[in-house]
């Protein structure tokens, strides 16, 4: 699931083929994919597999809850792959979601490079259809708020693959030093510390060496720590969510460490409206530590469809006392 709260004008099929996959952060394929749409306004993006075949289309996954958690009263529906599965899909889709009032604007199909309109006959959509574009005017708006597109789904996966191994040996070595380190120190000069670390790094263009992964590693098993940055992150006071700096630590640690700091990556890339991202991240942090209770909620919620907007606050407001305090 990818939500966007930033306005992006679609005014036809090419632009809204083209800046699909930069919404999801991915190239589709043999995949559904739902633009829910409010007042015509592009409100949020669902993709999910397509079943091996057309015989087994009842396994679909239904998209009907998510779209209208997201209050979303409108929709184009696009299905990537072979065209009897496709259309199959398409079909299925397009029923439920009228069934629920969700009015399906286009049903599309992409297929070998090329895109078909199942629901406009006029000339802008010939019967053999149009070639994928690889941009427009849309999809260059998303580019330049940040959006970029990876290969395929699995591409996204390896974003989380474990750094080199002399690299988390170096960072093995620094949580010793730091752990050793942390004795030396009262509770205000470690809170201290931590909190610090946080803002320097989320205020960084840089990502952090084996020293500070470590601390920052060992803080955010800190409750208050963690939720401190999940604060930061909500409150918009930094430049971007870092969701690439809380990624970094995840694959640099190890054991108990893993889980808090892919939470959190979690959070910034859901936050941000990155769905595919922050569940790869919630995989991992589960993978870590299965009964973890913040990624088991933020699972929970990504998986219902929860709009980005609904985890403001999720933090408990932990920034403001721990400055306070």
């Amino acid at each position: 699931m990818n939500t966007t709260e930033s306005e992006i004008s679609i005014k036809n099929p090419n632009d809204l083929i083209a800046t699909i996959p930069l919404l999801l952060g991915f190239h589709p394929e043999h995949s559904l994919v739902v633009v829910g749409l409010a007042a015509l306004e592009l409100q949020c993006t669902f993709r999910v597999d397509l079943p091996g075949s057309a015989e087994h289309i009842e396994h679909l996954r239904d998209l009907t809850a998510p779209l209208c958690r997201n209050e979303c009263d409108g929709c184009i529906i696009v299905a990537y792959g072979e065209r009897e599965l496709a259309e199959a899909a398409l079909a299925r889709t397009a029923q439920r979601l009228h069934a629920a009032g969700i009015t399906p604007v286009d049903r599309i199909l992409v297929e070998n490079g090329r895109w078909f309109s199942l629901d406009c006959g006029a000339d802008c959509c010939p019967t053999e259809g149009r070639p994928v574009p690889q941009t427009s005017p849309a999809s260059c708006e998303v580019a330049v708020a940040g959006g970029h597109a990876l290969p395929n789904r699995s591409a996204v996966a390896a974003q989380f693959d474990p750094a080199e191994p002399d690299r988390r040996t170096a960072v093995a070595v620094a949580v010793d030093a730091a752990l050793l380190a942390e004795t030396e120190l009262d509770w205000a000069e470690q809170r201290g510390r931590d909190i610090g670390t946080v803002d320097r790094w989320m205020d960084s263009r840089e990502l952090p060496g084996p020293e500070d992964i470590a601390i920052l590693g060992l803080a955010l098993g800190d409750v208050d720590i963690r939720d401190y940055a999940i604060d930061r992150i909500d409150s918009g006071a930094f430049e971007g969510n870092r969701s690439d700096l809380w990624i970094w630590l995840a694959r640099h640690l190890d054991g108990g460490m893993v889980a808090p700091a892919a939470t959190v990556a979690a959070f910034a890339a859901y936050r941000a409206g990155h769905g595919v991202v922050a569940r790869e991240a919630l995989e991992l942090a589960l993978r870590s530590q299965p009964n973890y209770p913040l990624a088991q909620m933020l699972m929970i919620a990504l998986q219902a469809g929860m709009p980005p907007k609904a985890l403001a606050g999720i933090g408990g407001g932990k920034a403001n006392e721990l400055l306070d305090g």
